[in-house]
């Protein structure tokens, strides 16, 4: 009896210390990260996530946790993006310029034709073309298309203007009327024709090249 006794005390002191163990929160030394549960994902350390933040512009709120580092590369299969472009928003509606026109004398003087194709929304055919001076207005399918300036590097700095002489990122200002009403009035870009354009349902204008001839 009194080894079977002893036994069982034995039996209950483990089960004991065995639940106290569970319960018991493992320490954390100081200085320490704790460790993830099994199967939990860690968080990311606090210098990832400034350094994503460190990317954003002065008064952007900062990203939450988890969010997509921004590291100035966009995704796989992303066309380049051209830095004079990243301050541009979208041409929808724009029927008047919304900042102030500053091209350089010497660039008016020395670009001076463009050529304009109007494309066919539907086939994606060029439908006419024109070849236009600065200041001149062309006319079709109820356009009247006014190119106002021709511009070899068009920056937006305060202003629509040109960051130097040479064919970088060529662009023109044009207004475009139909039946009389100014339906755009902006920049159209050779190399990003999408990004700015005229609000029409049949026709888009795409800038062929600049030349200064």
């Amino acid at each position: 009896m009194k080894l079977r006794a002893a036994v069982l005390a034995l039996l209950v002191g483990l089960s004991t210390a065995a639940v106290s163990s569970c319960g018991k929160k493992e320490e954390v030394k100081k200085g320490e990260a704790p460790k993830a549960e099994k199967g939990a994902p860690m968080p990311k350390p606090l210098t990832s996530l400034e350094s994503q933040n460190s990317n954003l512009p002065p008064g952007h709120p900062k990203l939450p946790p988890g969010h997509p580092p921004l590291n100035g590369k966009m995704p796989p299969g992303h066309p380049p993006v051209n830095k004079d472009l990243m301050s541009m928003h979208s041409s929808k509606n724009m029927t008047k310029f919304d900042r102030p026109i500053r091209i350089p004398e010497e660039v008016t003087k020395t670009w001076k034709t463009a050529t304009v194709d109007v494309v066919d929304k539907a086939s994606g055919k060029v439908v006419k073309e024109f070849k236009v001076h600065n200041g001149e207005t062309v006319k079709y399918g109820g356009l009247e298309i006014k190119v106002l300036y021709i511009v070899p590097h068009l920056v937006l700095d305060n202003g629509y203007t040109s960051g130097s002489n040479e064919p970088q990122n060529p662009a023109i200002l044009v207004e475009v009327k139909e039946n009389g009403k100014t339906i755009y009035a902006g920049p159209i870009y050779q190399k990003f024709p999408a990004m700015y354009n005229i609000n029409h349902p049949r026709y888009v204008l795409i800038l062929k090249g600049i030349s200064k001839g």
